[in-house]
């Protein structure tokens, strides 16, 4: 398989990606990434599996250069740890979804 990885997204010395970032790999859109979150958050941990910025982080983060351009207006940001990509790439259930989530682990976390 070859694949462009993402850009790299860092937050806290964590390696993270975004949901239009998981969408975009995993062949997706970020609406169906919000609605698998949504219909399982239970089983998603703050810190764990992911990070929500707000407020003041959310700004500082949107000013760092390596923020995505497409999250500008967000009012918050969920940042997915490499355990958060495991869980959607389950939640998805797609070939592809697996497939990427294997290429992810090996050459992006």
């Amino acid at each position: 398989m070859h694949l462009q990885l993402p850009q790299i997204t860092e937050y806290h010395g964590i390696r993270v990606l975004t949901s239009s970032q998981i969408a975009e790999m995993y062949g997706t859109d970020a609406k169906t990434i919000s609605y698998n979150f949504s219909y399982n958050k239970k089983k998603y941990v703050e810190g764990k599996h992911y990070i929500k910025l707000e407020g003041h982080e959310l700004r500082a983060f949107k000013a760092s250069p390596e923020f995505p351009d497409c999250h500008k207006y967000s009012a918050h940001l969920y940042l997915w740890t490499e355990k958060g990509a495991l869980l959607h790439a389950k939640s998805l259930n797609t070939d592809k979804a697996w497939e990427v989530y294997d290429y992810l682990v090996d050459y992006y976390f």
